[in-house]
């Protein structure tokens, strides 16, 4: 694929996200990720004095605990744990995705989903240790503009120190907000960073301050771009889906009967969706289900129960597959998006770049070069 180094590129991204290979990393990452928030989102809610029948009547199989569930300190420690652990497998997950399309622009279509993988974990530090590290950053300096409120309080000088050191504290505040900025860029791009430049957290944070000083309205329009493309393919591909799963139950409850639509809505009971989403969004984008009523258990027979909670995790999958293109979008156009800035920036093209040699295939290399010049020379 030939790119025109310009924002008509980004809308690629939607064509480029629509690969099997690509949607189902990131319905492996999501399913990693959320697999292991749950588990430590019930231990938050447990440790907070929920009993876990009372979890799952609740919130099923994914815990939003920020919603009703009133956590204690250890709870919320727990669960803050849980949130950085969906982020790691996030960011790892676009990590491997951009991986994929970076070698998809290069030429490589047949670049394997396992070696993405084993890339985006070999090289998790870059594309997760540097949001990590600048979130560090801006709590030590919060921490110190704490410890400098305690100034004030210090008899007869305290508000004249604090006079004097007013403006290095205003200075301190800007840099705390213009750090936050440079996070959000780092969530977005780290991931396509790593996987273009094999770069770690230092460089990373580097090429984020580049992009977000040299290509400021373009990298803002761009982001723009790419999450109306993302939104509007889902939305259709989620449309396509629901439609789908319309059919499907029309078709299959014409003869069904009432079994089937007792399956039908215990199913739709398995998918939680936190109090706070909107009613529109939950009716089309991008669930599909929403839960409604109670879980029908007396009089079913147990062989429907089980048919239900099947169709249950049916729902999720499908749920997951939407996501997970959402996921490919993003990551594609990440990737377009960063390749095309530092063309742009630094009049460098990634694409064109040669893979270093090292050890064996440099020497097999100097070999061939004279073996070749040794024939030349008879």
């Amino acid at each position: 694929m030939e790119l025109q180094y310009r924002w008509g590129d980004v809308f690629r991204a939607g064509r480029l996200g629509f690969s099997p290979r690509k949607i189902g990393i990131g319905v492996k990452g999501l399913f990693y990720g959320i697999l292991f928030y749950s588990i430590l989102s019930y231990a938050a809610l447990f440790v907070s004095g929920w009993q876990i029948k009372e979890i799952w009547q609740v919130y099923r199989f994914i815990p939003a605990p920020f919603v009703q569930g009133n956590l204690n300190w250890i709870g919320i420690i727990i669960y803050a744990i849980a949130c950085l652990v969906a982020l790691f497998y996030y960011l790892v997950t676009l990590t491997a995705i951009s991986k994929i399309t970076f070698e998809q622009l290069k030429g490589d279509e047949f670049y394997e989903g396992r070696e993405a993988w084993t890339f985006a974990r070999k090289n998790w530090k870059g594309a997760f240790g540097s949001p990590i590290f600048l979130a560090i950053i801006i709590a030590v300096l919060i921490l110190v503009g704490l410890v400098m409120g305690l100034l004030i309080k210090i008899p007869a000088v305290g508000p004249v120190l604090i006079g004097l050191l007013s403006l290095p504290l205003i200075a301190g505040a800007f840099f705390i907000v213009y750090l936050s900025i440079v996070t959000g860029v780092v969530l977005l791009a780290a991931p396509a960073i790593v996987s273009t430049s094999d770069s770690d957290t230092f460089d990373t944070v580097f090429e984020a301050f580049s992009l977000i000083n040299d290509q400021t309205w373009r990298f803002i329009l761009w982001e723009a771009i790419l999450f109306v493309t993302t939104f509007l393919c889902v939305f259709v591909f989620a449309y396509i889906l629901k439609t789908t799963f319309a059919l499907t139950n029309t078709v299959i409850g014409q003869w069904g009967g009432k079994e089937w639509h007792i399956m039908w809505k215990n199913a739709k009971w398995y998918v939680y969706l936190p109090n706070f989403f909107p009613l529109v969004a939950a009716r089309w984008f991008p669930s599909l289900v929403f839960p409604q009523g109670a879980f029908l258990s007396e009089g079913v027979a147990k062989v429907t129960l089980i048919g239900s909670f099947l169709l249950g995790g049916s729902f999720y999958l499908i749920l997951f597959i939407i996501l997970g293109y959402g996921l490919s979008i993003q990551g594609s156009g990440q990737t377009l998006i960063y390749t095309i800035l530092v063309k742009i920036k630094d009049n460098k093209n990634l694409l064109e770049e040669k893979e270093e040699l090292f050890g064996e295939e440099f020497e097999e290399e100097e070999e061939e070069k004279k073996e070749k010049k040794a024939k030349k020379k008879k």
